[in-house]
């Protein structure tokens, strides 16, 4: 049922306003509640609304309904929205050019088919086959939209379930979602039908690609206030809150990762543990982790109540997606960029052959009306009009005869070219992959527009993690205190070991996988070492600690959610109230028998890094038994492994500081409930070296304590170079103690903690709140003053041919970035482990390596500080912020007065104020100067190395170099991007970070940081990008994309890599174990990144062959035909008759010569696939403006001209000047030109068979169909008089001329001429090839081939001999190539 309502657009953007720009949701006994003055008024815009239970519910009015409309037309509106958007010159300027024509043709005056534009068949077989396929689109979306706006969902309406469609939910609505059902829209999450009811798993691989579920989870508060709801979906009528989150019309609302909002619990319960000072806590926070996103998929939980919190439009996914697509970045190939030049160039010659045959007309009228000589006889001619307007009249005449030098066909030719190119690759058997389930994977297209730009690429920037590796993580060694456990070594190492001795490297991989076919000893687990740290553990002492907090570490500083195999689910139930009863004892008794001792759990992580850990830690005895909200149990094993020999030990989760992309750690705040640590907290904190070093404490008690902790430190980063040369990813792990007071604050003494901090941080809004979040985190981790504990390694194996895939890439002059978030010792073994960089390169010096700043770079020394120039920076930054300084120091001291305070109180709350502002312009100065300390001590090795390049040269002439930098390195690169270190610095109290002072727009400087660091990266074959966040991959794309203006491509499998994937001209996602997000993203999908090989060497080189070709032949094949008409307005006195039947001049694109060029760029190969692939090196032969350009433009023009030069006047000659028939009667202009027409389809399909090198039998049928087909047009045209259009009738003449001997021998003759220009142009080519031409006659001979760049004068004179002749082709006439030609004088010169 649908009622018709008066309907405001954007009803809650009038309440937002009101309400300070968020959102509130009220509930009262399970109701949302509205106020009658928060209701709109009705306006004259009006919408159907779906109609619910309770005619008078408003609730559609102030927040909208829960209906998407994904489709852009309506049955009324498609057909002139449609036409508007293919008619419209700024969008399909084509079809726009092509309606004026049809309006010129219709005008009498200047029309050659006597007012019919028959221009319009062609032209709206297009637009209706754009039309079909967007309404074809259209109702495929509306299908999508009518399936999920009619979904059924249970909602609590009027005190009880109903079953209502998902577009009748509204704000406020409690819906029901079960199990493996899809949540119709943004919920806030209130109950949960899991064990403890308070967990949810959401399945988001629709929402962001990711394939791991993420877990949410009912709020805490809640499960208290409102126990009696927990697990029992019937007693929501309970609820009685009020929701404030934010608007949906926040420019930040967006973000799909953030969510925050503030629950207030009318008459909340007393709580000890969150009351404050005796007052039951009435308001709460909630964030992310208790809400979930519309398309999110509930798994593994029995149901799910949820509060619906944005509906339809206003949901974060629609949101998201309507500024992504106003973003959305068009990429288009340099060909096609090209093409639209060449439609340019030819619009202007179309522009000047009107201007000459308009002015020709104008004087030949002008000769008629004075009746001079030679057209005195011919005065019945001369029209009534001027000769200037005659000619004016004929310019728009020959404007519509001139019209295919701008082909129509053109854009149909190239869709459907490249459409067919992309199904052929997507079938490719030889990119296909059989993944571990035994299903076949094949490559996919998403963008078939960059298919040929596949050949132009100059730079690969690409991931390291499920990109070159397979993402799939094995636990093999580990450091705890001052021991290494573990002896295994890993792929990697091996195949670096056996580079580094010139063994062969296949069989010591062969050997490897013999002897560690049965190393797994556990999911995810290769470690061979166990008993050693079990024995370490009975010992007792320090070490036994470490080992103890190490496996704490491991198994609860994770998101890990255990849950029962789906196997076990059944059994789960039976033990489900034993589990809890024991849960319950645990502060009492902790040494009970396990309930689900023969019950297997299965842990799931977001991360695979994490999956490895969190089994590596179950193995050894530490498993995640049960999470809930707020608490932790972890299942231990005793040391000697007994069954009998386990118990639990209960935690209280506090805080988790979460994993990102630019903190690249975790930490999380525990609380121990039982041993001597009960009630104090246990920070536990994991992440990359680098990023965890800067948290550890940097003093203790004793003297012999600091030796301690040094010794220790220093051997745990010995171990991880040893790790990072087995390219063994690694984590450092680290811990402290802490009393309660630290964080919850201390009540007696009035002292805060970081909790009050933290939660404001958290709640916080604004453009700065996610800065200001991290520093908030930031100063906790630092505060704990941490000690190392250890750290751990994983191997991440290689592909399956990537070492390959990456000298084949290298070989074919390609230059490949991998950046990733690795380490740099690490990512340059894996480097070496997969070809990308050599094995002596660090030997040689041929690497350059910029690591991690030192830690003296890293701050000001005392000394430093104390610089006049550093205290004058700090007196101007103070002095420049003085006012605003006061006002909030005086703003500080009213609010204390106001609180009740006394003056001494609220004086010294000001004073500490000032001084904190003060401390912070003084921080944000020396951040300044240590910015540019590192950029000093950065230019200087800079330029070192560039120093050394050309010797590097000299000594090592043809090896290549490389670079490894840290993402520390590229920060301090991008903040000189435009300038050079020297001058001084303006720091901004904005930012943290200091900016150059720049004038105007930003410009590149060929002296600043960056172009140094560019300078020496384009000498370099491959760089390796370590410690990157995805944002800074995205920028080192950019800068390339900016400084060298050439084909980037970036290929990824992960989340982290969309950006930098969006970035290039051409993205490359891999489907891989972190989801489809980069699948997304992407423009091509494949499996396995050696297949990026044959992507780009072979689909990528053939088809920009395959395009060019097309291109430049439709301009051709266009041309000729107008060409051969303009010769006629010789003969005609540029009249503007028309010499050709028009429906035989429509079909020339149709029928006589579209179908050989699709083909031929459809099948079309010069070299066999299996050559292109074993000789990368031919791949830079045709990239770059080789066979697109200017020049191709202009050699494919002068082909048409000359061709259309013959085809016109051998046929004019032989049939209007002399007689054909016995008889002497004159044959007339008509049947003439018809065969010229004929001799113009016959060379134009002729021209293209010289550069067919692959005749396959779809060529054949083709090529010689349509030439078939263009004589049984004649024919048919022959038969009639109906057929007559614009003065030109074909009755009864391709009887006539097909009966003539004449006929034949001129067609003949005229094809043989046209066929010379082609054979000499061939002849040509033989006699001085290029190095395609080379290759080719190198294969078809069967002589081994090589590539002429790496010919040395050691080549050139074996070459002599006759052996050396027999193994290697110099072609038939080598010697005139620039190659060998260069090489030749390098030998002369050597030799003078």
């Amino acid at each position: 049922y649908y009622h018709y309502y008066y309907y405001y657009s954007y009803p809650h953007s009038r309440r937002m306003a009101a309400s300070g720009g968020h959102r509130e949701v009220e509930i009262r006994n399970g109701a949302c509640h509205i106020d009658e003055k928060d209701i709109p008024q009705p306006t004259w815009e009006t919408c159907w609304c779906p109609w619910v239970p309770g005619g008078g519910d408003m609730r559609h009015r102030v927040y909208g309904v829960n209906k998407i409309e994904s489709t852009k037309y309506t049955l009324l509106n498609f057909f002139p929205k449609n036409l508007y958007e293919q008619c419209m010159p700024w969008l399909k300027p084509a079809n726009f050019y092509f309606i004026c024509i049809a309006v010129l043709q219709s005008i009498g005056s200047v029309s050659t088919t006597q007012g019919k534009p028959t221009i319009l068949m062609p032209l709206l077989f297009v637009i209706g086959v754009t039309m079909i396929k967007d309404w074809i689109e259209d109702s495929k979306r509306r299908e999508q939209d009518r399936a999920a706006n009619e979904a059924k969902y249970k909602v609590y309406r009027d005190g009880k379930w109903v079953d209502l469609q998902s577009q009748q939910i509204l704000v406020g609505d409690f819906v029901l979602i079960p199990e493996d059902g899809r949540v119709p829209c943004d919920i806030f999450v209130l109950g949960s039908g899991a064990e403890a009811g308070d967990v949810v798993f959401v399945d988001t691989k629709d929402l962001d690609g990711e394939t791991n579920l993420k877990p949410k989870s009912v709020p805490a508060f809640m499960l208290f206030q409102f126990p009696e709801t927990k697990g029992n979906r019937n007693s929501v009528a309970r609820f009685s809150l009020k929701l404030s989150c934010e608007s949906p019309e926040d420019p930040a609302f967006t973000d799909m990762g953030e969510w925050s909002g503030q629950v207030h619990i009318s008459n909340p319960k007393p709580n000890p543990e969150t009351d404050v000072k005796g007052v039951p806590r009435s308001k709460f926070y909630v964030n992310m982790d208790n809400f979930i996103l519309r398309t999110c998929v509930v798994r593994n939980t029995p149901w799910v109540i949820g509060m619906a919190t944005y509906t339809g439009e206003q949901t974060k996914i629609r949101k998201n997606n309507a500024k992504n697509q106003d973003n959305l970045k068009i990429k288009t190939s340099q060909v096609f960029r090209h093409m639209n030049y060449g439609f340019a160039t030819m619009g202007c010659l179309q522009l000047i052959c009107c201007f000459f045959a308009a002015v020709m007309a104008g004087v030949y009228q002008a000769r008629l009306k004075g009746n001079s000589q030679p057209w005195g006889d011919s005065w019945y001619l001369a029209l009534d009009d001027s000769p200037f307007l005659a000619g004016f009249q004929r310019f728009f005449t020959w404007f519509i005869i001139c019209k295919d030098f701008l082909p129509i066909s053109l854009y149909v030719s190239l869709e459907m070219v490249q459409f067919c190119q992309a199904k052929f690759m997507d079938w490719d058997a030889a990119m296909a992959y059989k993944d571990e389930e035994g299903e076949w994977q094949f490559a996919a297209v998403q963008t078939s527009r960059l298919n040929e730009e596949l050949a132009q690429v100059h730079y690969v920037f690409s991931d390291k993690t499920g990109t070159l590796t397979q993402n799939r993580m094995d636990f093999k060694k580990c450091v705890i205190g001052n021991a290494q456990y573990g002896t295994k070594t890993t792929t990697a190492g091996v195949v670096r070991q056996a580079r580094l001795k010139n063994k062969d490297v296949a069989e010591a991989l062969r050997r490897f996988k013999e002897d560690t076919a049965s190393a797994k000893v556990h999911p995810f687990v290769e470690f061979d070492e166990k008993e050693r740290v079990r024995l370490d553990e009975k010992k007792g002492g320090v070490q036994a600690q470490m080992i103890q907090e190490y496996f704490y570490a491991l198994s609860l500083n994770n998101s890990v959610f255990p849950k029962l195999k789906k196997a076990s689910k059944k059994r789960s139930k039976k033990d489900k109230r034993a589990v809890e009863e024991n849960l319950q004892e645990m502060e009492v008794k902790h040494d009970f028998s396990d309930p689900r001792k023969d019950v297997p759990l299965q842990l799931d992580s977001s991360s695979p890094d994490e999956k490895a850990l969190v089994y590596f830690a179950q193995y050894m005895g530490y498993e995640v038994y049960h999470r809930s909200e707020g608490n932790v149990t972890l299942k231990r094993t005793g040391l000697d492994g007994k069954q009998n020999a386990r118990w639990f030990e209960h935690f209280e989760d506090i805080c988790l500081i979460d994993f990102s992309s630019k903190r690249k750690r975790m930490t999380v705040i525990v609380s121990p409930k039982f041993g001597p640590d009960k009630g104090k907290l246990k920070i536990y904190c994991k992440g990359a070296d680098s990023y965890v070093k800067a948290l550890l404490r940097g003093s203790k008690t004793s003297v012999a304590e600091i030796e301690r902790v040094q010794k220790h430190l220093s051997y745990t980063f010995q171990q991880l170079e040893g790790f990072g040369g087995e390219s063994l990813r690694t984590l450092v792990v680290a811990s402290a103690t802490k009393e309660r007071s630290w964080w919850f604050g201390d009540e007696k003494t009035g002292q805060g903690g970081w909790k009050d901090k933290w939660e404001a941080a958290y709640t916080a809004k604004g453009p700065t709140a996610k800065e200001d979040l991290e520093k908030i985190e930031t100063a906790i981790e630092k505060d704990a003053e941490m000690d190392l504990i250890g750290a751990t390694a994983i191997e991440d194996k290689l592909q399956d041919g990537v070492p390959e895939a990456i000298k084949s890439l290298l070989e074919a002059s390609i230059k490949i970035w991998v950046l990733t978030g690795d380490n740099v010792a690490t990512a340059i073994n894996i480097g070496i482990s997969c070809n990308l960089l050599e094995a002596d390169m660090t030997r040689d010096g041929r690497l350059f390596v910029f690591d991690d700043f030192d830690k003296k770079v890293k701050d000001l020394e005392p000394r430093e500080m104390k610089n006049p120039e550093f205290v004058e920076a700090v007196d101007a930054e103070v002095k420049k912020l003085n006012s605003s300084i006061e006002t909030v120091v005086s703003r500080t001291e009213q609010k204390a007065l106001a609180e009740g305070k006394t003056s001494q109180e609220a004086n010294a709350a000001a004073k500490a104020k000032r001084k904190f502002l003060i401390d912070d312009c003084t921080n944000r100065v020396k951040r300044s100067f240590i910015t540019q300390k590192k950029g000093r001590v950065l230019q200087s090795k800079l330029r070192a190395a560039m120093d050394q390049v050309p010797h590097l040269k000299a000594k090592f002439p043809g090896q290549p170099l490389g670079l490894a930098l840290h993402g520390n390195v590229w920060k301090v690169l991008q903040h000189y991007q435009s300038t050079a270190v020297e001058g001084p610095l303006v720091v901004s109290p904005k930012s943290p970070r200091a900016s150059p002072v720049e004038t105007g727009k930003e410009q590149e400087d060929e002296h600043s940081l960056q172009y140094l660091f560019y300078t020496l990266a384009r000498e370099c074959k491959s760089v390796l990008g370590c410690r990157l966040e995805p944002k800074e991959k995205a920028e080192i794309v950019k800068m390339m994309q900016r400084r060298e203006k050439v084909t980037t491509l970036a290929i990824g499998d992960g989340n982290n890599d969309t950006v930098m994937i969006k970035t290039a001209e051409i993205g490359v996602g891999i489907r891989g174990v972190e989801g489809t997000s980069a699948v997304s993203a992407s423009d091509y999908v494949i499996s396995q990144f050696r297949f990026l090989t044959r992507l780009i060497l072979v689909h990528g080189r053939l088809n920009n062959r395959r395009i060019c070709q097309l291109v430049y032949y439709i301009f051709y094949k266009t041309s000729i035909a107008v060409w051969s008409v303009l010769f006629f307005g010789f003969y005609s006195a540029f009249s503007g008759q028309f010499p050709y039947l028009d429906w035989m001049y429509q079909l020339h694109n149709i029928a006589f010569t579209a179908m050989p060029i699709i083909i031929f760029a459809i099948f079309d190969r010069d070299i066999e696939p299996p050559a292109l692939e074993s000789n990368p090196y031919i791949y830079v032969w045709s990239r770059g403006p080789i066979l697109y350009g200017f020049h191709k433009l202009l050699e494919w023009a002068i082909f048409a001209f000359l061709h259309a030069v013959i085809c016109f006047f051998i046929p004019w000659y032989s049939f209007e000047v002399t007689s054909p028939e016995s008889s002497g009667q004159s044959f007339g202009f008509q049947s003439t030109m018809l065969v010229v027409y004929c001799c113009v389809v016959v060379v134009t399909n002729q021209k293209l068979a010289f550069y067919a090198a692959h005749w396959n039998w779809a060529w054949h049928l083709f090529f010689w169909g349509s030439i078939a087909i263009l004589f049984i047009a004649i024919l048919v045209f022959s038969t009639s008089t109906l057929f007559a259009i614009g003065g030109i009738d074909y009755y009864y003449v391709g009887f006539r001329l097909f009966s003539m001997a004449r006929f034949w021998m001129t067609l003949i003759l005229t094809c043989g001429l046209a066929c010379m220009l082609d054979y000499s142009r061939a002849v040509w080519v033989h006699f001085y090839p290029d190095r395609t031409r080379v290759f080719i006659e190198a294969m078809h001979l069967g002589k081994p081939v090589f590539d002429p760049d790496a010919v040395t004068v050691e080549d050139l004179k074996s070459a002599k001999s006759a052996d050396a002749r027999h193994n290697r082709y110099m072609g038939s006439n080598f010697s005139f190539t620039p190659n060998v030609r260069d090489a030749y004088s390098k030998k002369n010169s050597i030799n003078a």
